[in-house]
């Protein structure tokens, strides 16, 4: 079986990225790691029987490697992307692309030019009861799909120093600007599922908590897709509530699929002709429509009647590892490839100028891919 020879750069997340690639991804084989921190890096080498070590990407983009899953801060995902593409490698690249337009079209020239692929690790894209939903929408279930809309909802408040004591690269992304920069984790699945990508997007935002900060309280986009659908989204760090990270709702002509809003909530589907008029039912219901690509997790290893949607986020990554590995070996385009990538990353950017500007619509960029 042919197996693509990986590198992970970057060890705080690229380090759970790697234990999934060493336990589910068989079409990657992880031969090196690479942190700027040697003692973790040569840590997590030995405890995990990683043949290659090495210290910076400069280094590691020297070597025979086929492919790299970028792992670090998100300032430095551009300049990361453009060196390992330039290198001639795969490139696996964390979320969000970049945090500037600029940065978006530099990334965007590299991919036109590169040998190599380029997928962003939108791990929410594979999260479980979504991949159910995807393929009922393919066998029409759901009909024509029209509106979607997500919640990415987190209290920083509560973080110790905060927001004094924040790492610079998180303080800078998630509070430096207005609107919603982080937006792939909300944006993505959806447009992941509704099969569409954004148009057009509109934000307005409310509250100043902490004046020393950029970002507001919270705000609210409302994104066109490029079919005619909408998108609601509503973006917070700093609101009074628990963390709501993982809600999802898409509307179809023949039924909706809601996701659980607290503890005591559960994955939701109505279907007409399936339900009773007023009937929602569990979506593990009907988990005969999960893709075959979950029989690689074995017998037992999900507990779907716990599942209320306060975890469990990220237990498809492997699933998104093994896509990224496919598109390589059969040469086809991946599946968040760079268009989408940039596309959501784009509307969350110009999401700052929207809410500027009063809420004025504001169009996202075709970036030629």
């Amino acid at each position: 079986m042919r197996r693509i020879k990986t590198a992970v750069v970057g060890l705080n997340r690229g380090g759970i990225l790697a234990k999934h690639i060493l336990n589910f991804a068989h079409s990657l084989e992880l031969v090196a790691v690479c942190d700027i921190d040697r003692a973790k890096a040569d840590k997590f080498a030995a405890e995990n029987k990683i043949p290659a070590v090495y210290y910076s990407l400069d280094e590691l983009l020297k070597t025979d490697v086929e492919a790299v899953v970028l792992a670090t801060p998100i300032p430095d995902h551009a300049n990361h992307v453009i060196a390992a593409l330039g290198a001639g490698k795969h490139v696996l690249s964390e979320v969000t692309c970049a945090t500037t337009m600029e940065d978006c079209l530099r990334i965007a020239e590299a991919v036109k030019t590169a040998k190599g692929k380029y997928m962003m690790e939108e791990n929410y894209c594979y999260y479980r009861p979504l991949t159910i939903v995807q393929n009922m929408i393919k066998v029409g279930l759901l009909g024509d799909i029209y509106y979607g809309e997500s919640d990415y909802l987190m209290d920083f408040q509560l973080r110790s120093g905060f927001p004094e004591q924040l790492q610079p690269w998180r303080k800078d992304v998630y509070f430096g600007r207005r609107g919603h920069p982080y937006i792939t984790h909300t944006l993505g699945p959806l447009c992941f599922t509704m099969g569409s990508d954004i148009k057009t997007v509109t934000c307005m935002a409310a509250g100043r908590t902490y004046p020393e900060l950029a970002a507001d309280n919270t705000c609210v986009l409302m994104l066109q897709t490029k079919d005619g659908g909408m998108i609601r989204l509503r973006n917070s760090f700093v609101s009074s509530r628990p963390d709501l990270y993982t809600y999802y709702s898409v509307q179809g002509t023949k039924g909706c699929y809601q996701g659980p809003q607290g503890p005591t909530d559960f994955h939701k589907i109505h279907i007409r002709g399936l339900c009773k008029p007023n009937e929602w039912r569990n979506v593990y219901d009907f988990r005969g429509f999960l893709p075959k690509e979950w029989d690689i997790f074995p017998e037992g290893y999900f507990d779907d009647t716990k599942d209320n949607g306060t975890e469990k986020y990220d237990i498809g990554a492997p699933l998104l590892l093994e896509a990224f590995a496919n598109c390589i070996i059969n040469n086809t385009e991946p599946p968040v490839s760079a268009a989408r990538a940039l596309n959501w990353t784009a509307a969350g950017l110009l999401s700052e100028a929207s809410v500027n500007g009063g809420g004025i619509p504001v169009e996202v960029p075709d970036f030629g891919l």
